[in-house]
This record gives C-alpha cells, structure tokens and sequence, in this order.
C-alpha cells in the first residue's frame, strides 16, 4: 500500500464554539511528527493543534474533527514537547490557570487522520442546546465548585493521610529489605543509615565546645588589618603594666618578711 504524502504546513481552520457564533477562532495543525515516538502521541495517527482558545476541551474538539473519524484521545500542553512530571497528590485542587494551549488529537486509524488534514471546515465545538458557561459565569461555577463542604473536606484529608502512612510504610519495608544481607554477603547502604545517636554527656559537650573553638580561632586572621595591630599593642602594654605592679607588690611583701636578699 502506497503511502500518502502529508504536507508538513500548518493548515488554518476557523473553531465555532456553537454554530451562532459570530466571532469564530482561528486554530492551526498539522501531522505531528516527531523521531522519539511515544504510546501517548503515536506515530500517524496524531494531530498537532496550536492556538486553542482557554474554553476548549477534550470533548469539544472530539466534536470539532467528527468528520475525520473517531477521535482516541486528546490530551493539551502549555508548550510543545513538555515534559510532564509525576503528578502529587494534593488535598485542594490547584487554581485554574486560563491560557491560550496546544492539544495532540490522537485518532484510532491513520486514514482518518489523513481526512482531518484534508477537511475544510470544522464541526462547532457544541450544539445551540448545549448548556455552556463562558467568562463570569464560567469563572463563578469553577470558584463554587473549588469550595468543599467540611464533611467532604474531612473525609479527604482522612484519605489523604492513610495514603500517606502507607506509602511511607512501604518505603520502610523496602529499605529494610535492602539493608539484609544478600547471599553473597552484601549490605545495601540506605539513606537512613544504621548510626545510632547518643546522648551527650558534660565531658561530650566541654570537649566538641573546645575543638569548635580551637577551629574558630585557628580561621580567624590576627594582626591582618591596622586596627588589630593597634589594639593588640595596647593590650601588650596594659599586660606589661600589670605585670609589673605584681612584681612590686611581691618584692614589698619579701622584704616585709625578711627574706629578701638581693646579694
């Protein structure tokens, strides 16, 4: 079987929310292809769409190529190629970001992508019956449907948290497991480490205070700059003056006891 050429250009189509809209978007794809294939996005049957307006869904644009054929699934992107990281669990859902996106339209046969790259005019999004909320509306269903009761908000956190324990007490069991030895003899080093702490004692603690001082010292730099020589010589004399009161209170105190004999 001959394969068709696929033009690599982007093709302008307008995108109706419904079929009275008067102010049509205009959105552009083409064939999505790539060297590194993935299950997500395979090779031949993936379409690659830019400039899709914030309202645009799954099922709006499985509504949009209907002519084409079936439509696998549809999965959007702030940018093309992005890498998704490991979604985390969290309690409140994250606020809604609108912004323009892209989308890869996955169809479940290659012909029928062929046909989406040939048509000339989209389906609307959604019929006239369709109940759709846009701008305040829309805005002010979201903001209802992010407030949880606190029965709700309850029963979640009670969810989240059992979830937690036992994923860490899966992680505990399998870093324990690591840390027996193997047949050969082996130990696998975990991050938890088998070190045991201690209590310091007095001794302990006078003797790393002494060390840590030492270090401190040793760091610090001694008659570097003009006022450290300035004061070092100051408290050299002060020490010398000292010094010599004490000796002459000492010769005072021989010779009050008779038992100072220079010669």
């Amino acid at each position: 079987m001959k394969a068709n050429k696929r033009s690599h250009d982007f093709k302008a189509l307008e995108l109706k929310l419904t079929e009275e809209s008067v102010s049509p978007h205009v959105i552009y794809f083409k064939e999505h292809s790539v060297r590194e294939h993935s299950s997500d996005k395979p090779s031949g049957r993936t379409l690659f769409v830019v400039n899709l307006p914030p309202y645009a869904d799954e099922k709006g644009l499985s509504n949009a190529f209907q002519e084409a054929g079936t439509v696998h699934s549809v999965s959007f992107s702030n940018k093309p190629n992005e890498i998704k990281e490991k979604p985390t669990k969290t309690l409140l859902a994250e606020p809604l970001n609108p912004r323009f996106r892209i989308a890869y339209v996955v169809f479940k046969k290659v012909a029928q992508l062929d046909k989406a790259l040939k048509l000339s005019k989209l389906k609307p999004m959604y019929d006239s019956n369709d109940e759709i909320k846009l701008g305040m509306d829309k805005w002010i269903q979201e903001y209802n449907n992010s407030i949880m009761l606190p029965k709700n908000l309850k029963e979640s956190i009670e969810e989240f948290m059992k979830s937690y324990d036992a994923e860490k007490k899966s992680a505990e069991e399998k870093e324990k497991q690591l840390e027996q030895e193997d047949d050969e003899g082996w130990v696998t080093v975990t991050k938890g480490g088998k070190v045991q702490s201690f209590a310091r004692s007095d001794k302990v603690e006078h003797k790393i205070m002494t060390k840590e001082e030492k270090n401190k010292k040793r760091k610090e730099l001694k008659n570097f700059y003009t006022f450290q020589i300035r004061e070092s010589k100051m408290k050299h004399i002060v020490a010398l003056r000292q010094k010599f009161e004490e000796d002459k209170r000492k010769i005072a105190q021989i010779k009050q006891s008779r038992r100072f004999k220079p010669f």
